[in-house]
């Protein structure tokens, strides 16, 4: 069966497909019991209801872009990717100078052009040529498609199961902190829909998503001063992979981790009214981080460097009014590409992320689905400031490290795909990172009262398990 439009083509061997699918899913299993062998038996289920979902959306996201879009990212990657995996059995070496090097040396260009000359290919036949982001993803695309056989759907779950396997991390990191809401919790780490479905498949979302989850799990064990090497390794990997990937959530996670470590210190001061004085002074100081992070790792960053997105934002929002985005497309308003100019569209751009699409505005059954989630988030977040109330949200975060964390790492991250985001289908995928982290975080809030006196102690510094 062949798939794809405008030139891109790839065949799909129904065969193949269904037999290293179902072997990968039995190492999955094997793999999974041994996870959560010493868990108890309500952790086992939630586990398991979990990975059925990832299961299923592992096969549902292939067979969406390959018979409803027709194409997509998903295809694409697998595309190259396997131009990867026959350079493989081809040229081993010419496949891993590519792995190790990517294309931007040139003796490995040269043979690069030799190889696909003698096929009459061309080095233009990968799709992602001159994106050094996405053609990251697909070296990672054609090592996997190597494991599985040129299988899109295999490769595709082990990208899903990583990603769900670092989501449980995060899920054990919350009821290590907050266990009297180890059930609900569950449905705001690994049961959102957006997440169980956009974190699959062959797609930068999964794997940026399941880094960062692996980084911040890894982090707090750092903190904590447990199994320090192994810790430090994960944060180093999965660093690596954000940076290479998607850096913008990287400089999110760092004003995040910062004041996360502030307030660890912050949650022993007893005085009530200095908290409260320095709460906006560590807001002030995120926001002077986010500048000074974005032009430190300028030439990492790429677009996301503070020239080039305060340029790549004013040139979205004016592309966006043209025709071609349809029915897709929002506009927060027209501003100037200056520090003050970007800093004023900072709520709109946070509440669009967080809120949007609308009811109104879907189109479609996915957007449809995206905009039922983001009225869930609105409902949430409503009842958390009615149940907390405003003037005691900042006592309350400074209180709980991990929840100021999320609170700091999901405005920063909304206000970044919100700036430079300007297609509701794209704004689906690119927000799941901070779900499970403001979903966790508003749902504790509207239930803060519900945890007893003395538990609330214990949350400055629980006992850590890896």
């Amino acid at each position: 069966m062949e798939i794809g439009e405008h030139g891109i083509r790839v065949k799909i061997y129904w065969e193949v497909e269904i037999i290293m699918f179902l072997l990968f899913l039995l190492i999955a299993v094997f793999l999974c019991r041994g996870i959560i062998k010493n868990e108890d038996e309500m952790s086992k289920k939630l586990f398991f209801n979990g990975l059925k979902l990832k299961i299923l959306s592992s096969i549902m996201l292939p067979l969406v872009y390959m018979f409803y879009y027709k194409g997509g990212d998903t295809i694409s990657y697998f595309h190259d990717g396997d131009i990867m995996r026959s350079l493989f059995w081809d040229e081993p070496s010419l496949f891993f100078d590519f792995i190790f090097n990517g294309m931007e040396e040139d003796g490995i260009i040269k043979l690069y052009k030799q190889y696909f000359r003698v096929r009459q290919l061309g080095l233009d036949y990968f799709v992602f040529k001159g994106d050094e982001r996405a053609m990251f993803v697909v070296r990672i695309a054609g090592l996997l498609l190597v494991a599985a056989g040129g299988s899109i759907f295999a490769a595709g779950f082990i990208v899903s199961l990583f990603c769900y396997l670092a989501l449980w991390k995060v899920y054990k990191l919350f009821i290590l902190y907050y266990p009297i809401f180890k059930r609900q919790l569950s449905y705001t780490v690994l049961y959102i829909p957006s997440v169980v479905f956009w974190g699959s498949g062959i797609l930068k979302d999964p794997i940026t998503l399941g880094a960062l989850c692996l980084l911040v799990f890894y982090f707090h064990a750092v903190m904590k001063k447990e199994n320090l090497i192994r810790a430090v390794i994960w944060c180093i990997v999965s660093s690596f992979l954000i940076i290479s990937i998607k850096p913008y959530i990287f400089n999110a996670f760092l004003i995040g981790m910062g004041c996360w470590v502030l307030s660890n210190y912050l949650v022993k001061i007893k005085s009530v009214v200095f908290r409260a004085l320095i709460f906006p002074i560590l807001l002030a100081l995120a926001g002077g981080l986010v500048v000074l992070s974005l032009n430190t790792f300028s030439d990492n960053t790429g677009q996301y460097s503070v020239d080039k997105v305060m340029d790549e934002a004013v040139v979205v929002q004016n592309d966006l009014k043209q025709d071609y985005y349809g029915g897709h497309r929002f506009d927060i308003g027209s501003f100037e590409p200056t520090v003050a100019g970007i800093a004023v569209k900072a709520p709109i751009a946070i509440a669009t992320t967080l809120f949007r699409p609308f009811v109104w505005e879907a189109d479609n059954p996915f957007i449809l689905m995206s905009a039922l989630e983001s009225l869930v988030v609105l409902v949430f977040t409503l009842m958390a400031l009615f149940r907390i109330k405003l003037l005691n949200l900042q006592g309350v975060l400074l209180k709980n490290p991990l929840l100021f964390f999320s609170f700091v790492f999901s405005l920063f991250f909304a206000f970044s795909v919100g700036l430079t985001t300007a297609n509701f289908g794209a704004l689906v995928r690119y927000k799941i990172p901070l779900m499970p982290f403001y979903l966790s975080m508003v749902y504790i809030l509207s239930n803060y009262k519900k945890i007893p006196v003395e538990k609330k102690e214990e949350i400055v510094s629980p006992t850590f398990v890896s």
